[in-house]
């Protein structure tokens, strides 16, 4: 943890010459993962992430994202205890998320292409997500898929059959603009 704050602030006081720069703050969201079987499908949702935007006059330019393991909750406490176990997180309680490459494609979306880090892993990710913005608020939002064989975790078993490998994820971020003074 001490290591993402660190990086946190290494990452708001980096300024690009001649271009002023906005930093936001994550100020609530909303992070839905769904899990497939034959035999049932199931989500879990956390409310606890932490994260920054870095933006200049031409948009965002980079986005760090942080959410603890621990605060998703699927309404089956044995379910999130094994997930817990099977992400491994005792040793890497959260799952990251960063971007120095963010592109956008149009007034409503943008390509995140960036790293996802899970089981002390990371995998590069291209995502197109939602964006909407107000005054002093970027809201980013929409729905991907993650593989967890790309971060080497065993596949938990149900009836004998593995749980299906990809995880749909649902993101709802809302930024607001820090105010230095």
């Amino acid at each position: 943890m001490k290591h993402l704050y660190l990086f946190l602030v290494l990452l708001v006081s980096v300024t690009t010459w001649g271009h002023t720069q906005s930093s936001f703050t994550l100020e609530s969201s909303t992070i839905q993962y769904s899990g497939y079987h034959v035999a049932h499908d199931w989500s879990g949702v956390s409310t606890a992430a932490k994260g920054i935007l870095i933006r200049d006059e031409g948009g965002p330019q980079r986005i760090a994202i942080s959410v603890p393991l621990n605060s998703f909750d699927s309404n089956s406490s044995n379910r999130d205890s094994n997930a817990l176990r099977v992400l491994n997180a005792l040793k890497f309680p959260e799952v990251r998320f960063y971007s120095e490459n963010i592109r956008e494609i149009d007034a409503q979306s943008v390509e995140l292409s960036g790293f996802f880090e899970l089981n002390g892993l990371r995998k590069e990710y291209r995502i197109i997500l939602k964006v909407q913005e107000h005054e002093n608020l970027y809201e980013i939002s929409g729905e991907f898929k993650v593989n967890l064989l790309d971060f080497n975790l065993k596949l938990p078993r149900f009836l004998l059959k593995p749980i299906d490998e990809n995880i749909d994820l649902a993101v709802s971020l809302k930024f607001k603009q820090n105010s230095y003074k």
